[in-house]
């Protein structure tokens, strides 16, 4: 499963829609991680067969869930195997400015093996505590010396877990 993870588009939406055009038939999923979560729902009747899943963030309103947990099974016939998690959650009620500590702990706690969050507008992609994380940053306001993002994210039938950051950098 390949995933496209993007965060804080804060209604500019031509950068998220350059970013849905190029991969639409390469991922299967679109998690939006707030701050106008409603900008990746827009074009779901554009890309019907596209999953997408938002959650909102501090600047979001109206009825977008605060977080949410994917949960994928492996795709492996070989025994019983652990239920690959995935805490979305915007990351400002937990502190993130502060660094990931609070957000990696909290993951844990609700069982997920990773945890996508944005706020900072700044891209992190590491793994803390034995959680993966990733904040994709943002592809229109980046902050902290970042450069305009977004993240893919691929979860391998054996149910892990890897990921990059990648520039925006204006798509053709």
């Amino acid at each position: 499963m390949k995933i496209l993870v993007l965060s804080d588009t804060h209604e500019r939406t031509s950068e998220l829609e350059s970013l849905l055009a190029r991969y639409a038939n390469e991922v299967n999923l679109v998690c939006h991680l707030g701050d106008h979560a409603w900008d990746l729902m827009r074009f779901s009747s554009q890309y019907p067969d596209l999953s997408m899943v938002a959650v909102a963030g501090n600047c979001d309103y109206g009825n977008v869930e605060p977080e949410r947990i994917l949960a994928f099974k492996p795709c492996l016939d070989s025994g019983e195997q652990a239920v690959t998690r995935i805490l979305l959650n915007h990351g400002h009620n937990l502190g993130v400015k502060n660094g990931v500590d609070r957000l990696c702990y909290y993951a844990r706690e609700k069982g997920a093996n990773a945890c996508f969050f944005g706020h900072t507008h700044m891209p992190v992609c590491t793994t803390v505590g034995g959680v993966f994380v990733m904040n994709p940053g943002s592809p229109v306001l980046p902050r902290g010396g970042s450069e305009a993002s977004y993240g893919i994210v691929e979860v391998s039938p054996e149910g892990k877990i890897t990921g990059q950051i990648h520039l925006y950098g204006g798509l053709q």
